[in-house]
């Protein structure tokens, strides 16, 4: 059965539906390069404006992987995706590489799709800086983004927890022997790792 709903839900990816007239401009999100918008019925186009590859895929509200796959930016930027074989429901598409995550809720009714901007998740890449002796500023650009922080030693034993409801939390280490530590900063759909030193 899942076989026969994956070849059903059969993605085509087509380059070059718009030329660079279509460009997005900023429209005050977290990640301005990367955006999705309704095509036609049951398209969407999914605009990348990123020099990296893109890792894409499409989700149903069970978690069911639809659809993965690669995108390279091309001289337009834009990729679409046909939506025609999918049933009634909520589905996401989701954009991410090395540098930054997106999530965009789709709701397939009838013969139409409906992307609602503020169903949208973002976040970028976190920076960690020092803000005295063994203290630590993790500064995490996002929008709609809930994300958890741990702490590891170089033995990957757990030495501190915390959550990052805002863009910026601080963490005390200073109790803490001397060593490396990882940050691992982000949601459960994508984290971020991030390794400091403790010099006492």
């Amino acid at each position: 059965m899942k076989q026969f709903r994956l070849s059903i839900a059969v993605l085509l990816s087509v380059w070059g539906l718009a030329g660079m007239g279509d460009a997005k401009a900023d429209n005050g999100l977290v990640i301005n390069g990367v955006s999705v918008e309704k095509s036609e019925q049951k398209k969407v186009r999914l605009y990348i404006q990123t020099a990296e590859p893109v890792d894409v895929a499409i989700i149903d509200a069970d978690g069911n992987l639809l659809y993965r796959g690669v995108v390279a930016r091309s001289e337009k930027g834009i990729t679409s995706f046909n939506l025609n074989g999918l049933s009634d429901g909520q589905y996401y598409l989701t954009a991410s590489n090395d540098s930054y995550w997106m999530s965009q809720g789709l709701t397939i009714k009838g013969n139409t799709v409906i992307v609602d901007e503020s169903s949208q998740k973002q976040l970028v890449q976190p920076t960690i800086s020092a803000y005295d002796k063994n203290k630590f500023e993790v500064t995490l650009p996002a929008q709609n983004v809930e994300a958890n922080v741990a702490i590891y030693d170089s033995r990957n034993v757990l030495v501190q927890t915390g959550s990052l409801n805002g863009s910026a939390r601080r963490f005390d280490l200073s109790a803490l022997p001397d060593g490396a530590y990882t940050f691992i900063v982000g949601p459960d759909q994508k984290q971020f790792s991030t390794r400091v030193d403790i010099k006492h």
